[in-house]
């Protein structure tokens, strides 16, 4: 076949299979170039989850007829210095957009300049462009996109259903309203409208600020951080999430460089190496965070979508972002969701107001009453009780005392009880400290404390975990860990050469954590020694997740990551576990480390290490205010 030059249309079909992949690639487009006209309020209309129809509207500088004719030709651009083509301040800049998008859809823009007389229209369907037409219009442009993939039906096929699709454009809308405030954004889809938010008009934090309540939900501004670092002409800010906040996926981290979502392997990682202190490696953060780089240091150009960016120096931009993000949860070394307490509030109200709804009538019958049960005042056990009328007073008695939330049984004689005895006067102490004073260990699991004002309910496995982990960290850093030699070394195959590689390149710094290990052959690695503070641990399992752990974040991982990698492994096997019995004095020394050490408001695995109930909400859970 000899060599010839493509046609137009199939140059821009071919340009659409690159930039156009789905309904929620034509709106990424055309909003990015309406933020590039200057608009400051922005609608969206979709039917059929856009299969059907686009819509988007903007009051932006608009264009004159000339320009309007100009903007649908391939590679034609208003905002692109051709002398200094790494110098990108704009959104849409390659000149793809318009004519991939009219290539395989029916294709109708209409524009009209400011403070101009006229609007002109251009309508394109296919290969076919129609001569440019005087319209109506206000001042702006509007975008219409109908019958997408109808010139390309082999890409029609692989759309998802209308739902998925759907999503996929409410994420997009959501991610641009959330880098520019100063927009007022509007999604109506099928007539309905779904989304809608309002332009700022404060500072740019206060405005960051109420956009990323908007879209992501009060309840994660209550449980998140602000993030500022401003260094070597990178400037850092937004929110994140409390360590004990998180998600199984990540699809709630928002990053965005330059004001342009992005999604970039470099930033993940950094995400997840900031959080592996704190948190599980299969749970995430929920994260909207905002880079501000010198355009020059940054290339934006790497793929026609534009989502992803190559840095100059990719090592510096993850070392501070893993730096502001840890700043950030180290000025709130105790602070844990409260989202926990309140869906636990929750889950205790919907059960009161079930059993509100019990008939006490047919469960409390003369056959189900407990065999040991007594009538209070009575002395008859349940036995003796053989009386009809006796039975119904006192089925009458529960069903009054269910209505009107009194005492059950203040019909009857009031039994005798005895003074409980005062208060120690060391509870009275601890009765003033953030976390109370342990009042008693349930299931051998959680302690239940008391304040002035809450009950304090502490997981003790996650909380000495936490606390041991912080422990172990200390002990590396003042005089490092004592080994335990085994009496026989163990072999332990890896998967594949990769992780035994890995595991033998960084054998020297794991030495000096309580290791002692070689290379044995491809695959394998031969441990002749282990730190003596975790005991009796299962070492298969324990090099297995540290091969894995190394190879996720990256043959080049930092010593300080690394340490915090393996320490994070021996606090899990140093901690105690649940089902231990501790004694008052066990609980209340627990208790007060966990006031003095960092990060003891979670687990190494992002799980709450307590969960505090105030007093005034659990008296609401029985109608007493």
């Amino acid at each position: 076949m000899t060599i010839k030059i493509l046609s137009n249309s199939t140059i821009n079909k071919i340009a659409a299979g690159e930039v156009i992949e789905r309904p929620a690639s034509v709106l990424k487009e055309l909003l990015e170039n309406a933020i590039d006209a200057g608009a400051e309020k922005i609608t969206i209309t979709l039917e059929t989850a856009g299969k059907n129809l686009i819509i988007i509207s903007d009051d932006g500088q608009g264009m004159t007829k000339e320009e309007l004719e100009l903007s649908v030709m391939r590679h034609a651009t208003s905002k692109l210095d051709e002398e200094d083509l790494l110098n990108i301040n704009s959104f849409g800049f390659r000149g793809e957009a318009l004519p991939s998008i009219a290539a395989i859809s029916k294709f109708k823009i209409t524009s009209k300049k400011r403070n101009a007389d006229n609007a002109y229209s251009i309508i394109i369907s296919g290969d076919v462009q129609e001569p440019t037409i005087l319209s109506t219009s206000n001042e702006g442009t509007t975008v219409e996109v109908r019958d997408i993939f109808f010139a390309t039906p082999a890409r029609l096929k692989f759309l998802r259903t209308d739902k998925t699709e759907l999503a996929a454009s409410v994420a997009i809308v959501k991610k641009i309203a959330l880098s520019h405030p100063h927009i007022s954004f509007t999604l109506i889809h099928d007539g309905r409208e779904i989304m809608k938010v309002y332009k700022q008009k404060d500072d740019l934090k206060a405005n960051i600020k109420k956009r990323i309540s908007e879209i992501l939900g009060q309840e994660f501004i209550d449980n998140a951080l602000p993030v500022e670092l401003d260094r070597n002409k990178i400037k850092i800010y937004g929110y994140t999430s409390l360590p004990t906040y998180n998600r199984a996926g990540s699809e709630d981290q928002y990053l965005f460089v330059n004001n342009r979502p992005v999604k970039d392997k470099i930033l993940s990682i950094a995400l997840k190496v900031a959080y592996q202190d704190f948190m599980a490696r299969d749970r995430s953060s929920v994260s909207a965070l905002f880079l501000r780089v010198d355009p020059q240091l940054v290339d934006v150009n790497v793929h026609p979508a534009k989502t992803e960016v190559r840095f100059h120096d990719p090592n510096l931009v993850r070392s501070l972002l893993i730096s502001a993000i840890k700043d950030a949860i180290s000025g709130a070394v105790h602070r844990v969701s409260n989202s926990t307490a309140s869906k636990a509030l929750e889950y205790m109200a919907t059960s009161v107001a079930g059993l509100r709804q019990v008939n006490y009538s047919n469960h409390f019958q003369q056959n189900q009453l407990p065999s040991r049960f007594t009538m209070p005042g009575s002395g008859k056990k349940n036995s003796d009780i053989k009386n009809a009328n006796f039975r119904r007073d006192y089925l009458v008695a529960t069903e009054t005392a269910l209505a009107t939330q009194v005492p059950l049984f203040s019909s009857y004689p009031q039994a005798k009880t005895t003074a409980q005895p005062t208060q120690p006067e060391e509870d009275k102490l601890y009765a003033d400290f953030p976390l109370g004073a342990a009042k008693a260990q349930l299931h051998k699991t959680y302690i239940i404390s008391q304040t002035t004002d809450s009950i304090i309910i502490t997981d003790q496995h996650a909380a000495h975990e936490r606390l041991g982990y912080e422990k172990i960290k200390q002990q590396i850093a003042e005089n490092g860990l004592i080994k335990q030699r085994l009496l026989i070394p163990e072999i332990v195959e890896l998967p594949d050469e990769a992780r035994a590689e890995i595991i033998d390149e960084h054998k020297n710094e794991l030495s000096k954590l309580g290791l002692g290990l070689e290379k044995f052959g491809d695959k394998s690695i031969i441990v002749s020694e282990i730190p003596a503070l975790i005991g009796d641990t299962n070492i298969n399992r324990l090099i297995h997740d540290l091969a894995d752990h190394l190879s996720e974040m990256g043959e080049n991982i930092a010593l300080d990551e690394l340490i915090e990698n393996v320490t994070e492994t021996y606090a899990c096997h140093y901690a105690i576990r649940a089902g231990r019995q501790l004694s008052d004095n066990e609980m209340n020394q627990m208790l007060r480390q966990m006031e003095t050490t960092p990060f003891s408001g979670q687990c190494n695995h992002g799980r709450p290490t307590y969960v505090e109930l105030k007093l005034k909400d659990i008296e609401k859970l029985f109608g007493r205010k």
